[in-house]
């Protein structure tokens, strides 16, 4: 019930529909205008595209769940919250005559990391040396000129640069929502003020089992778990926007695990819990099928993104292959997202060590 009242909130926000609705009036829809005859009717296909997009957003927000956080309405973190500059942006992409550029960017800014994880995608990457400041500030504010609107910053593990609040900064300032994801390891309550004060969104930490041993055996580090769980509760604590960010393989869903760690997200307050699928890469490249999911693990993976956002309560649940299912969006790799190496190689994903070039180039 209270979910249903919150998606009527949404969709009958002016602030939060008139960005999709103009984009939906101004898109072409080729396709609509040999159906509709829209060269002698312009006006009778604009319509029918606006009703469209207001069809496909209310099927898309009944499988999540909205939450307020300071203000605005949260899909999920695979988005910027609304309404919000960020958010307006989003639909710029489907402005007829303008060229298809990313609506989100993930930017490892360093390889360096204290932890050595077992399905490290940036494990096997043939990367050169970190970008510096100065070329990482130039590659933000290209990316402000391509209007992306969700920037997250991710390596390696990010806190361990100096100008990480710097380069946060400059991405708020131009106009995205920032998000960090960490390990947790050297997250003090110095950076994460100091971060908060740049104008970081979202902190998203990696966590994917719920004891102690497990996750320090797969991050090898000995101090993983309590890190982590130290960084949610000072994400909490200092107002960002905090989901867990899980890889949920093929043990995680057989055994029921990606389930304790949303009951552990619950108990610590946080947000949202965000399943990502193992992939073949990095380390998992040769060696990690046996981690990979099936399609009925998928299937249950997406029953669950929808069975706990249709509760309306508690943190919401996020699976990757419910947001990249056919029936939403699909994968966005190449297209609406790319994915920035610490050394500048620009690719589809993190998950896809394809180059298109390199930023200095």
């Amino acid at each position: 019930m209270l979910q249903g009242l919150d998606l009527l909130r949404a969709l009958t926000n002016l602030r939060v529909m008139a960005p999709a609705i103009a984009a939906a009036a101004a898109s072409r829809y080729d396709a609509l205008t040999l159906e509709s005859g829209s060269r002698k009717d312009p006006w009778s296909a604009r319509l029918v595209a606006k009703a469209r997009m207001l069809i496909f957003v209310y099927r898309w927000l009944r499988r999540e769940r909205l939450i307020r956080h300071r203000g605005q309405w949260v899909v999920n973190s695979f988005l910027p919250p609304f309404p919000g500059r960020a958010y307006e942006r989003t639909f710029q992409n489907f402005v007829p005559d303008r060229r298809m550029t990313p609506i989100s960017a993930f930017v490892a800014l360093t390889s360096q990391c204290p932890s050595d994880c077992t399905y490290c995608s940036m494990r096997g990457r043939r990367c050169g040396p970190d970008l510096s400041r100065e070329e990482w500030l130039s590659v933000i504010a290209q990316l402000h000129d391509l209007q992306t609107c969700l920037i997250a910053f991710t390596g390696g593990e990010p806190l361990t640069r100096d100008d990480l609040p710097e380069l946060v900064r400059a991405a708020h300032d131009g106009g995205a929502e920032v998000e960090l994801f960490t390990s947790g390891v050297g997250l003090t309550e110095t950076k994460a003020c100091a971060l908060q004060e740049a104008g970081l969104w979202a902190m998203g930490i990696s966590l994917d089992r719920c004891d102690r041993q497990s996750v320090n055996r797969v991050r090898r580090h000995p101090q993983a778990f309590d890190a982590a769980i130290a960084a949610l509760e000072m994400s909490r604590r200092t107002g960002f926007y905090t989901f867990i960010n899980a890889v949920a393989d093929r043990e995680a869903v057989v055994t029921g695990e990606y389930r304790r760690l949303y009951e552990l997200a619950r108990r610590l307050q946080v947000h949202e819990l965000r399943l990502i699928e193992p992939m073949a890469c990095g380390r998992l490249l040769f060696d990690g099928h046996a981690q990979l999911l099936e399609p009925e693990h998928v299937a249950e993976l997406r029953r669950f993104h929808r069975q706990i956002n249709r509760r309306g309560r508690g943190p919401k649940a996020c699976a990757f292959s419910e947001i990249e299912s056919p029936e939403l969006f699909g994968c966005t790799a190449g297209t609406l997202h790319l994915f920035i190496d610490p050394s500048g190689e620009v690719c589809p994903c993190d998950f896809t060590p394809l180059s298109f070039g390199n930023v200095l180039d």
